[in-house]
């Protein structure tokens, strides 16, 4: 399959900073997959109906479409400049969760930034968290911090959280890929909190995570991966946040169990989307989050979406 016929790798961009670092880190991502960008920026037209049904004025309408237009083309320059001269933009009329979330049926990623002006930016950081968690049908990463920026970042290690959930699996295999294609060691982290009483023996339980960590790698081919196994008696939030500092991913499942539980929705995902020091990586384990496969209409590099 040739690279421009894989799935594309998916941004959203809204003229923020935020947003912008989200292109840059999505079309540096695309260059070591060797995969197509597109870049969607939301026009929010659905915002804009009087009562929830009478249209806004064609001129607002047209400016919104303007202002959208230099988005793109800043963020098409920006990504050219990181490698990817080919990247594809999309203007879409709906919201910026639906706008994305279609997009993600046919995405080998979605990514977008941390924070930005409440459109594809903020998108799981804010109201529509939810929404995104429950349909987006691909793995998705929010860019977060600019430490993945600075020189020697590549060096740093991809940081996974493991426990003993059936999602466990897909979540590593995950990080290997994120691994081996950064060219960067991996370290793999089964954190616990002390259980309700009667509490275990902390040996038997660090002796029980040692021996899953060893499960777990053992069915991969790690080759000449440098892989480094953490098993910590420590909150799996805190622990996280702390070695995001020193990494250039984080990677996660949208939900788990032990270590990990609920991570999109629950306290640790959110933590994670709010205070991680580097990007993170959720990656889809939910079988309504798989792919269907079908194809984003593609009329040009430049196009709108269903906008008259």
């Amino acid at each position: 399959m040739t690279a421009a016929a894989a799935p594309p790798i998916v941004t959203g961009v809204d003229g923020s900073a935020e947003s912008l670092d989200a292109v840059r880190w999505a079309a540096r991502t695309a260059c070591l997959r060797d995969a197509a960008l597109e870049i969607v920026h939301a026009l929010d037209v659905p915002a804009l109906l009087t009562g929830g049904v009478v249209p806004p004025p064609e001129e607002m309408v047209d400016a919104l479409r303007a202002r959208g237009r230099r988005a793109l083309r800043t963020a098409r320059e920006l990504a050219a400049a990181q490698g990817v001269p080919g990247a594809t933009t999309r203007l879409d009329p709906d919201r910026a969760a639906q706008a994305l979330i279609e997009a993600s049926r046919a995405a080998a990623l979605l990514v977008v930034g941390s924070a930005g002006h409440g459109r594809l930016t903020s998108l799981l950081a804010g109201s529509v968290a939810a929404a995104v968690g429950t349909h987006a049908r691909c793995d998705t990463v929010v860019v977060r911090g600019d430490s993945w920026d600075e020189p020697g970042a590549g060096e740093r290690p991809v940081v996974t959280g493991i426990d003993g959930s059936e999602a466990g699996t897909r979540v590593l295999a995950a990080a290997l890929a994120e691994a081996r294609v950064r060219r960067a060691p991996l370290v793999v982290l089964h954190a616990w909190t002390d259980a309700p009483p009667p509490r275990p023996d902390p040996r038997c339980v660090a002796e029980a995570g040692r021996r899953l960590l060893g499960e777990r790698l053992h069915d991969h081919d790690l080759g000449d991966l440098a892989v480094e196994q953490v098993v910590v008696h420590a909150h799996p939030r805190r622990e996280l946040i702390e070695r995001s500092g020193s990494a250039q991913l984080v990677v996660l499942g949208d939900r788990g169990r032990g270590g990990f539980p609920g991570l999109l929705l629950g306290s640790t995902g959110q933590a994670l989307l709010h205070h991680a020091a580097c990007p993170v990586l959720l990656v889809r384990t939910a079988s309504g989050g798989k792919r269907d496969g079908s194809p984003i209409r593609q009329d040009g590099p430049d196009r709108e979406r269903g906008i008259r």
